[in-house]
Protein backbone atom coordinates (compact mmCIF):
# COMPACT_ATOMS: atom_id res chain seq x y z
CA UNK A 1 0.00 0.00 0.00
CA UNK A 2 1.15 3.79 -1.05
CA UNK A 3 0.69 5.90 1.68
CA UNK A 4 1.47 9.75 1.19
CA UNK A 5 3.16 11.97 4.14
CA UNK A 6 4.02 15.02 4.55
CA UNK A 7 7.09 15.02 7.07
CA UNK A 8 10.63 16.11 8.14
CA UNK A 9 13.68 14.32 8.04
CA UNK A 10 14.96 13.59 11.64
CA UNK A 11 18.19 11.51 10.97
CA UNK A 12 19.42 9.30 7.94
CA UNK A 13 22.11 6.34 8.00
CA UNK A 14 23.22 4.13 5.24
CA UNK A 15 22.21 0.52 5.47
CA UNK A 16 23.22 -2.21 2.58
CA UNK A 17 22.99 -2.68 -0.99
CA UNK A 18 23.28 1.41 -1.33
CA UNK A 19 20.58 2.50 0.77
CA UNK A 20 19.45 4.75 3.65
CA UNK A 21 17.20 4.56 6.33
CA UNK A 22 15.56 7.79 7.13
CA UNK A 23 13.73 8.88 10.32
CA UNK A 24 10.71 11.32 9.40
CA UNK A 25 8.29 13.12 11.93
CA UNK A 26 5.12 12.63 9.77
CA UNK A 27 2.23 14.91 10.58
CA UNK A 28 -0.36 11.98 9.96
CA UNK A 29 1.58 9.18 10.73
CA UNK A 30 3.93 10.37 13.94
CA UNK A 31 8.11 9.45 13.59
CA UNK A 32 8.62 6.43 10.52
CA UNK A 33 11.86 5.02 9.70
CA UNK A 34 11.86 3.95 5.78
CA UNK A 35 14.51 2.53 3.71
CA UNK A 36 15.11 4.56 0.62
CA UNK A 37 17.33 3.63 -2.95
CA UNK A 38 17.26 7.50 -3.63
CA UNK A 39 20.85 8.65 -3.90
CA UNK A 40 21.27 11.49 -1.17
CA UNK A 41 23.73 13.01 -3.37
CA UNK A 42 22.01 13.66 -6.75
CA UNK A 43 20.01 16.97 -7.78
CA UNK A 44 16.85 15.68 -8.03
CA UNK A 45 13.95 17.29 -5.93
CA UNK A 46 13.54 13.50 -4.21
CA UNK A 47 17.13 13.63 -3.25
CA UNK A 48 16.77 17.52 -1.77
CA UNK A 49 13.85 16.04 0.45
CA UNK A 50 16.18 13.41 1.93
CA UNK A 51 18.20 16.15 3.65
CA UNK A 52 17.66 18.26 7.30
CA UNK A 53 15.91 20.85 7.73
CA UNK A 54 13.62 20.41 5.05
CA UNK A 55 9.96 19.86 4.95
CA UNK A 56 8.41 17.72 2.38
CA UNK A 57 5.55 15.01 0.85
CA UNK A 58 6.71 11.83 0.97
CA UNK A 59 5.39 8.43 -1.14
CA UNK A 60 5.98 5.73 0.78
CA UNK A 61 4.99 1.95 0.43
CA UNK A 62 3.85 0.05 3.53
CA UNK A 63 4.82 -3.48 3.76
CA UNK A 64 3.92 -5.98 6.65
CA UNK A 65 7.18 -5.15 8.48
CA UNK A 66 8.58 -2.31 6.86
CA UNK A 67 8.40 1.32 4.74
CA UNK A 68 10.59 2.66 2.05
CA UNK A 69 9.99 5.97 -0.02
CA UNK A 70 9.41 5.55 -3.35
CA UNK A 71 8.99 9.53 -4.36
CA UNK A 72 9.33 12.36 -2.41
CA UNK A 73 9.52 16.28 -2.94
CA UNK A 74 10.33 19.36 -1.24
CA UNK A 75 7.72 21.95 0.31
CA UNK A 76 10.25 23.83 1.99
CA UNK A 77 13.28 23.87 2.40
CA UNK A 78 15.09 25.54 5.61
CA UNK A 79 18.63 26.23 3.93
CA UNK A 80 19.40 29.32 6.14
CA UNK A 81 19.96 27.21 8.98
CA UNK A 82 23.30 25.65 7.67
CA UNK A 83 24.47 29.62 7.30
CA UNK A 84 24.76 30.37 10.70
CA UNK A 85 26.31 27.80 13.24
CA UNK A 86 24.24 28.86 16.08
CA UNK A 87 20.96 28.18 14.21
CA UNK A 88 22.79 25.27 13.02
CA UNK A 89 23.30 23.75 16.50
CA UNK A 90 20.05 24.18 17.84
CA UNK A 91 18.52 22.89 15.25
CA UNK A 92 20.13 19.88 15.53
CA UNK A 93 19.78 19.69 19.11
CA UNK A 94 15.79 20.17 17.88
CA UNK A 95 16.21 17.21 15.91
CA UNK A 96 17.93 14.97 17.99
CA UNK A 97 15.08 16.20 20.86
CA UNK A 98 12.48 15.08 18.34
CA UNK A 99 13.70 11.57 17.23
CA UNK A 100 14.06 10.67 21.32
CA UNK A 101 10.82 11.93 22.49
CA UNK A 102 8.28 10.87 19.57
CA UNK A 103 6.95 7.06 20.07
CA UNK A 104 6.92 5.47 16.21
CA UNK A 105 3.93 5.61 14.89
CA UNK A 106 1.90 7.73 16.97
CA UNK A 107 0.63 10.95 15.61
CA UNK A 108 0.92 14.12 17.27
CA UNK A 109 -0.29 17.06 14.94
CA UNK A 110 -0.02 19.42 17.33
CA UNK A 111 3.65 18.72 17.97
CA UNK A 112 4.29 18.57 13.86
CA UNK A 113 2.90 22.14 13.62
CA UNK A 114 4.92 23.55 16.05
CA UNK A 115 7.94 22.18 15.44
CA UNK A 116 7.30 23.55 11.76
CA UNK A 117 7.15 27.13 13.61
CA UNK A 118 10.43 26.33 15.24
CA UNK A 119 12.00 25.81 11.82
CA UNK A 120 10.28 28.91 10.57
CA UNK A 121 11.62 30.90 13.53
CA UNK A 122 14.97 29.58 13.80
CA UNK A 123 15.85 29.73 10.36
CA UNK A 124 15.49 33.50 10.50
CA UNK A 125 16.07 34.11 14.04
CA UNK A 126 18.13 37.82 14.69
CA UNK A 127 19.42 36.49 18.26
CA UNK A 128 20.38 33.63 20.15
CA UNK A 129 18.48 30.89 18.80
CA UNK A 130 18.98 28.58 21.76
CA UNK A 131 15.91 30.85 23.61
CA UNK A 132 13.72 29.43 20.46
CA UNK A 133 14.40 25.89 21.56
CA UNK A 134 13.83 26.79 25.17
CA UNK A 135 10.30 28.09 24.48
CA UNK A 136 9.75 24.77 22.10
CA UNK A 137 10.79 22.43 24.77
CA UNK A 138 8.78 24.09 27.30
CA UNK A 139 5.61 24.02 25.19
CA UNK A 140 6.30 20.52 23.79
CA UNK A 141 6.30 19.30 27.57
CA UNK A 142 2.56 20.21 27.65
CA UNK A 143 1.88 18.26 24.36
CA UNK A 144 3.53 14.96 25.78
CA UNK A 145 1.74 15.12 29.02
CA UNK A 146 4.79 16.00 31.50
CA UNK A 147 4.62 19.59 31.97
CA UNK A 148 5.54 20.77 35.52
CA UNK A 149 2.72 22.35 37.69
CA UNK A 150 3.00 26.29 37.32
CA UNK A 151 -0.45 27.51 38.87
CA UNK A 152 0.23 26.49 42.70
CA UNK A 153 2.64 24.74 45.18
CA UNK A 154 2.90 20.88 43.87
CA UNK A 155 2.80 19.55 47.02
CA UNK A 156 0.76 21.36 49.17
CA UNK A 157 -1.46 23.49 46.84
CA UNK A 158 -0.83 26.78 47.60
CA UNK A 159 -1.56 29.25 44.79
CA UNK A 160 0.99 31.13 42.82
CA UNK A 161 -0.56 34.46 43.67
CA UNK A 162 0.60 33.42 47.67
CA UNK A 163 4.17 32.34 47.20
CA UNK A 164 6.09 35.05 47.57
CA UNK A 165 9.15 35.66 44.42
CA UNK A 166 11.41 35.08 43.25
CA UNK A 167 9.39 31.16 43.28
CA UNK A 168 11.24 27.76 43.33
CA UNK A 169 11.10 24.92 41.07
CA UNK A 170 11.57 21.51 41.83
CA UNK A 171 12.56 19.41 39.37
CA UNK A 172 11.72 16.45 41.57
CA UNK A 173 8.31 17.16 42.55
CA UNK A 174 7.66 18.49 39.42
CA UNK A 175 6.55 21.85 39.52
CA UNK A 176 6.05 25.34 42.00
CA UNK A 177 7.04 24.40 45.57
CA UNK A 178 6.82 26.84 48.32
CA UNK A 179 9.18 27.79 50.88
CA UNK A 180 7.26 25.27 53.56
CA UNK A 181 7.74 22.26 51.10
CA UNK A 182 11.22 23.09 49.89
CA UNK A 183 12.32 23.01 53.08
CA UNK A 184 10.36 19.67 54.43
CA UNK A 185 11.74 18.28 50.48
CA UNK A 186 15.58 19.39 51.34
CA UNK A 187 15.15 17.64 53.98
CA UNK A 188 14.71 14.14 52.46
CA UNK A 189 17.79 15.02 50.06
CA UNK A 190 18.45 14.15 46.68
CA UNK A 191 16.50 16.54 45.54
CA UNK A 192 16.21 19.16 42.79
CA UNK A 193 15.38 22.46 43.68
CA UNK A 194 16.17 25.68 42.16
CA UNK A 195 15.81 29.77 43.31
CA UNK A 196 17.41 31.37 40.89
CA UNK A 197 18.32 34.95 40.24
CA UNK A 198 15.03 35.58 38.28
CA UNK A 199 11.47 34.53 38.18
CA UNK A 200 11.80 30.84 36.66
CA UNK A 201 7.69 30.30 37.38
CA UNK A 202 6.97 33.51 34.84
CA UNK A 203 9.66 32.70 32.49
CA UNK A 204 8.37 29.06 31.85
CA UNK A 205 4.77 30.68 31.89
CA UNK A 206 6.31 33.33 29.20
CA UNK A 207 7.74 30.62 27.17
CA UNK A 208 4.41 28.43 27.24
CA UNK A 209 2.11 31.39 26.42
CA UNK A 210 4.04 33.41 23.96
CA UNK A 211 4.14 32.37 20.29
CA UNK A 212 7.76 30.77 18.56
CA UNK A 213 8.00 33.54 16.91
CA UNK A 214 8.36 36.17 19.84
CA UNK A 215 11.56 35.00 20.79
CA UNK A 216 13.20 35.20 16.92
CA UNK A 217 14.70 38.58 18.52
CA UNK A 218 15.68 37.81 22.36
CA UNK A 219 18.25 37.34 24.22
CA UNK A 220 18.34 36.18 27.76
CA UNK A 221 21.35 37.29 29.64
CA UNK A 222 24.06 34.69 29.65
CA UNK A 223 23.58 33.42 33.51
CA UNK A 224 19.93 33.24 33.11
CA UNK A 225 19.75 31.45 29.69
CA UNK A 226 22.69 28.70 31.78
CA UNK A 227 20.04 28.71 34.50
CA UNK A 228 17.28 27.78 32.19
CA UNK A 229 19.47 25.48 30.25
CA UNK A 230 20.10 23.51 33.30
CA UNK A 231 16.63 23.20 34.42
CA UNK A 232 15.11 22.05 31.45
CA UNK A 233 18.10 19.90 30.72
CA UNK A 234 17.28 18.22 34.55
CA UNK A 235 13.51 18.31 33.87
CA UNK A 236 13.40 16.75 30.57
CA UNK A 237 16.08 13.76 31.89
CA UNK A 238 14.12 12.79 34.46
CA UNK A 239 10.43 12.91 32.93
CA UNK A 240 11.57 12.41 29.59
CA UNK A 241 14.71 10.44 29.71
CA UNK A 242 15.81 12.95 27.06
CA UNK A 243 18.56 15.58 27.40
CA UNK A 244 19.66 17.54 24.57
CA UNK A 245 20.79 20.59 26.67
CA UNK A 246 23.82 19.31 28.78
CA UNK A 247 25.05 16.91 31.02
CA UNK A 248 22.31 16.11 33.65
CA UNK A 249 22.51 17.75 37.36
CA UNK A 250 25.98 15.59 39.29
CA UNK A 251 27.76 15.00 36.29
CA UNK A 252 30.25 17.94 36.11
Amino acid sequence: MIVSAEGIVLRQRKIANNRRMIVIFTRQYGKLSAGTSINERSKSKAALALRPFTHAEYDIFKGREAYSINSASVLHSYYSIGEDINRYMTAAAFLEYLEKVLDEGVAMPALFKLSLEFLDSVAVAKSSAETLLFAFIVKSLRMLGVMPELECCVNCGRALADIQAPRMLSVSSGGIVCPECAEVENQGGASLIYKPSFDIINVLRYFESKPLKAFEKIDMKKEDANAAREILANYTERYLDVNVLGKPYGEG
